[in-house]
């Protein structure tokens, strides 16, 4: 009968020559990586329960928001154009050419069957996929863009190709090279105008200052403001498509042509205002009920006034509507929607925007801002 040290010492043996044998198989290259050949049907399996098995335990917790938040849809549908599609391919196209040579090959996402729920999806889309090919989120400090994505996603097995097409076309007048770039680069959630969209998470860029544009359009293209959605549009942008698309947007104009404000919504220009801080107060809108209407005086106040004790100094210094006379690096906030001015200011807080070096301004006012401060600042100057 065999000794416990004798089973020890043929167990020593075996290991030590599989090692041996990996080794070899290791330096000589004799085990092929080549992608043409795919996966064994086993490894395939392993490969596909241990990262299913992997996204649900890691994304347990992750609470989704509602997903049906008006254009969400439409803002998820932009960036998996801009982003997903080259791999995962589009309605009414066949599966690309070049991705389904891969192995793993990306699934056709138009004909999916999602088993996935939010929770997993946003994961997936956030930290991507080893050994997959399945890249990263491009901005881990914008878990907010990922959202659109996962209710694009949730919905895509039930849209049709002219529903796809609907959210990411716009119906304009090519009639130029600046015009084509806006098309195909900025208004399927910008719209033609610079009106937006796709909802309220999408900036109103029409009457911007161009300055401001060009530079936050540098700042994206080069990483130093962090957006997974507008980081890859704008490194695809050379400098004097920048400056034309800059130029084009500032130009538009702030009303719609059904009467409704953008930026300037609250005054007509900033020549016929008086000094800020004797100005009277303006006068909350009247569909505002009595909380809302407290609340838009508070942001009213902060805006011209600021917070003498917290050292907070006033909005309209910086941004307007007010009479002096500012540097168009600034952006002007009049009429922006309240959602993307409130989700800027806890990004500031938080220092997870980013932006030109002008940003750096922002922080230590940020900081100090309560959430009454912000919900109250975002919807005075969306009002």
């Amino acid at each position: 009968m065999r000794t416990n040290w004798q089973r020890a010492k043929e167990l020593a043996i075996l290991l030590v020559g599989l090692g041996v044998i990996g080794v070899v198989v290791l330096v000589t290259g004799v085990f092929p990586v080549k992608a043409s050949s795919g996966h064994w049907p086993i490894t395939a399996w392993i490969l596909d329960f241990a990262s299913d098995r992997s996204v649900d335990f890691h994304s347990a917790g992750i609470e989704p928001p509602p997903l049906d938040e008006p254009g969400m849809i439409r803002l998820g549908a932009a960036s998996y154009e801009a982003n997903c599609r080259w791999c995962h391919g589009r309605p009414g196209l066949p599966v690309p050419r070049v991705p389904a040579e891969m192995t793993p090959s990306p699934p056709y996402l138009p004909t999916a069957t999602f088993h996935q729920t939010p929770r997993e999806l946003f994961y997936i889309i956030k930290h991507g996929i080893k050994f997959a090919g399945m890249p990263a989120w491009p901005s881990r400090q914008r878990d907010d863009e990922i959202w659109p994505l996962v209710a694009f996603l949730k919905s895509f097995q039930d849209m049709d190709d002219a529903t796809y097409l609907d959210h990411i076309k716009v119906g304009m007048e090519i009639d130029s090279a600046t015009t084509q770039l806006v098309a195909d680069a900025c208004a399927s959630c910008h719209g033609a105008d610079g009106h937006g969209r796709a909802g309220d998470r999408v900036p109103v860029i029409a009457g911007q200052n161009r300055e401001y544009l060009e530079r936050t359009l540098e700042a994206f293209k080069t990483g130093q403001r962090h957006s997974g959605i507008m980081e890859p549009i704008a490194a695809r942008l050379e400098a004097e498509e920048i400056r034309k698309l800059a130029d084009y947007f500032s130009t538009q104009p702030e009303h719609r042509s059904d009467g409704d404000s953008a930026l300037g919504s609250k005054l007509a220009s900033d020549s016929e205002l008086g000094d800020p801080a004797s100005k009277p107060a303006a006068t909350p809108p009247s569909d505002l009920d009595q909380a809302q209407k407290r609340l838009y005086e508070l942001g009213e106040t902060l805006a011209n006034h600021g917070d003498g004790p917290s050292k907070i100094a006033s909005c309209v210094e910086c941004h307007g509507p007010s009479p002096i006379d500012r540097s168009a690096e600034y952006p002007r906030l009049e009429g922006q929607p309240a959602y993307y001015l409130r989700h800027q200011l806890h990004l500031f807080a938080k220092q997870n925007r980013g932006g030109t070096e002008n940003a750096d301004l922002m922080h230590p006012i940020a900081d100090k801002l309560s959430d009454e401060q912000i919900d109250a600042l975002a919807l005075y100057y969306s009002r």
